[in-house]
């Protein structure tokens, strides 16, 4: 009998993200535990599924491993089906260990025995921008192939071109912070805007001028939710949403009249502590 595809054991997209593997095999992990079940059958149903689960996740949770598992699955690296090319059984061992060499990077080394130790497959790292992660990219590699960057591509997504693999890092940004597909945006106002409320403009990844209000009354942390503002997910194609965390500033440099205004406001004139 085949084997499960262990993106379909986990319950993933083949873009799921290593958080998202750990967060999947947690769950099933906890689920299919022998020791929450009582009884022989019931127990042998559920360790098949954990070892299932165990089995899936230490493949997928290290880096060259799962690349390996993604190009070829479970048939290992004489016998895959990768990019729509059809590998098939040599005849002489040293063909297929020609046709390795040909297929992996010049600077892995090979057994001479088509059963010795899997070659080690090198990851090159494509560097991109948040903006670039928000409105996809199209990369040109040095042979001329091209790599197609979805919107909303999440740091570690692998692809493979030219005989290699590839996974896309996603570079800080000065102002938006990253959470699955939800974006945080620090913004700073004075207390006088704060408790008056004030319209705000904020320039998007892609240059988009977002309009929106403060309210009055608005307190330090709380969170200003724009919403379909964030990542797009490339998995559901839905959007997340952009959040702007309020921090509030006391003005240090009131002029007498603007303190003599202030002070009409209800307030107390002393406290005790």
């Amino acid at each position: 009998m085949s084997k499960q595809d262990y993106y379909e054991v986990l319950g993933l997209a083949k873009n799921a993200s290593d958080d998202d593997i750990k967060t999947a095999y947690r769950k099933l992990a906890s689920k299919y535990h022998p020791d929450k079940v009582q009884g022989d059958a019931e127990k042998a149903a559920v360790e098949i599924k954990f070892k299932e689960a165990k089995e899936a996740y230490e493949t997928l949770s290290d880096a060259e491993k799962r690349a390996q598992y993604d190009a070829y699955g479970h048939n290992g690296p004489a016998f895959s089906h990768t990019q729509g090319r059809q590998w098939t059984h040599a005849g002489d061992p040293n063909d297929i260990n020609e046709m390795l060499k040909t297929f992996f990077s010049k600077t892995h080394t090979f057994n001479d025995g088509m059963f010795g130790q899997q070659p080690r497959q090198t990851i090159h790292i494509v560097n991109i921008s948040l903006a670039d992660a928000y409105t996809g990219k199209s990369i040109r590699l040095d042979s001329k192939s091209t790599i197609n960057i979805p919107k909303g591509v999440r740091p570690g997504t692998k692809f493979y071109a030219d005989s290699k693999f590839y996974r896309v890092d996603v570079q800080p940004h000065y102002k938006f912070k990253r959470a699955n597909d939800d974006l945080l945006v620090d913004v700073e106002v004075n207390a006088i805007e704060a408790m008056l409320g004030v319209d705000a403009e904020l320039e998007h990844l892609d240059g988009v001028k977002l309009q929106f209000t403060i309210p009055a009354g608005i307190q330090p942390g709380q969170i200003v939710k724009l919403s379909n503002k964030g990542m797009r997910n490339p998995e559901t194609d839905k959007i997340g949403d952009m959040m702007v965390r309020i921090s509030v500033t006391v003005p240090r440099d009131l002029t007498e009249s603007e303190k003599t205004a202030l002070k009409t406001l209800q307030r107390r004139e002393s406290i005790t502590i």
